[in-house]
């Protein structure tokens, strides 16, 4: 009976013509050497293991047959990867400021964006935010077009998914929209409306369209559209959308930036302009059990038009660190005028000190902190 070691040497035997030969040789006699305790030596790898480019496969036999913990032997037949560096914040380092509509020249109705051409035009447009928000945070600001991805349209069918995407009408955003803005040190937010999809539908539509592996690219979910199957007309009644499906959002964002090794977090924008704190009910429904996942940076936005004071009492009362203690990034939407849609407009409109919390509003409230996000619409 041959113990394992005396195999190895046996069988080893016959390969001894060669180079491998030699090698194996080497290796079998290395493997019958016992220490002065007379216990057997641990098999040490040759100082040029790349000189002799035998299978890995063989390589573990070898490890193996001699070596009494075969968990040792990984040294021969693999290398533990560089473990991948963790994404970077976002906003830590940039407050956001993003521009709302469907695209460039496209229903101004629906937000400031569509009232613009180009990336020229909207980077003339942001200029004075830009310079006050960059001063009054004391920070470099990140301006982003905000696309409307998926618009909410009223429903034709039972199993209509009342949505229009807009890759979907001709628009190249890789090509018209995400590199440019790359190019010009600016994100991009994809924003969806809902409808009758679930909210994990939208992400996995970026994911295999390619968007989301830029950097620049983050995700908006507006509730307000969220339409019941009995419901023809999307934010009418107002839509909801549940911790628990923003929770899944974020699982899948996260797994899509720890699997992609992808060099940044995604932000996750969440808008809300009702809420357990200021009104009878919530948009966002167990907003409580809200999770937080290393990889996204989630944001709930306070979305709404109206007076200073009315905006600020909303402000306060969504992202409420005594209510919501977990959430650690705070919005807020701003509405121009919009002549094509008066009465969607704040009047009169806040200023950078009334955002930031530096100046009350005319009955004296303030923002209970500076958000890290401004969206002009």
């Amino acid at each position: 009976m041959y113990d394992r070691r005396s195999f190895l040497r046996r069988g080893l035997g016959l390969l001894s013509g060669g180079a491998a030969g030699a090698l194996v040789g080497r290796l079998a006699t290395a493997s019958a050497q016992s220490g002065p305790d007379g216990a057997p030596d641990t098999l040490h790898p040759p100082a040029d293991p790349d000189r002799f480019r035998l299978p890995p496969s063989v390589r573990q036999f070898i490890c193996q047959a001699s070596e009494p913990n075969p968990s040792a032997c990984g040294w021969w037949s693999r290398s533990d990867p560089p473990k991948a560096p963790e994404p970077e914040s976002v906003l830590q380092a940039h407050p956001l400021l993003s521009v709302y509509g469907r695209s460039f020249g496209v229903a101004p109705i629906l937000g400031k964006l569509g009232a613009l051409n180009s990336f020229d035009d909207l980077e003339r447009h942001v200029a004075p935010w830009v310079g006050a928000m960059s001063q009054l945070a004391d920070a470099p600001v990140m301006v982003a077009p905000h696309l409307i991805y998926g618009l909410a349209r009223p429903c034709h069918s039972a199993d209509d998914t009342c949505m229009i995407f807009l890759d979907a009408s001709g628009v190249d955003l890789i090509e018209d929209y995400i590199k440019p803005a790359a190019d010009r040190d600016m994100a991009v937010i994809l924003d969806s409306q809902i409808g009758r999809l679930k909210p994990t539908y939208f992400i996995q539509r970026m994911i295999d369209a390619g968007y989301l592996a830029f950097p620049n690219v983050h995700v908006a979910l507006d509730p307000e559209f969220a339409t019941a199957p009995d419901q023809n007309m999307p934010g009418h009644p107002i839509g909801t959308l549940s911790a628990s499906s923003i929770n899944q959002v974020q699982a899948l964002l996260a797994r899509y930036v720890r699997e992609e090794g992808l060099s940044h977090k995604k932000v996750l924008i969440v808008h809300q302009f009702v809420d357990d704190m200021s009104d009878s009910w919530s948009m966002v429904p167990g907003k409580q059990n809200i999770e937080i996942y290393p990889e996204v940076e989630l944001v709930f936005d306070a979305d709404g038009f109206g007076s200073p004071a009315a905006k600020v009492h909303k402000y306060n009362a969504i992202t409420s660190p005594t209510a919501y203690p977990q959430i650690e990034w705070r919005g807020i939407k701003i509405f121009q005028h919009n002549s094509r849609a008066p009465w969607a407009s704040d009047t009169p409109v806040m200023t950078p000190r009334q955002i930031y919390g530096l100046d009350p509003t005319s009955n004296g409230w303030r923002m209970w902190a500076p958000p890290h996000l401004v969206v002009v619409a």
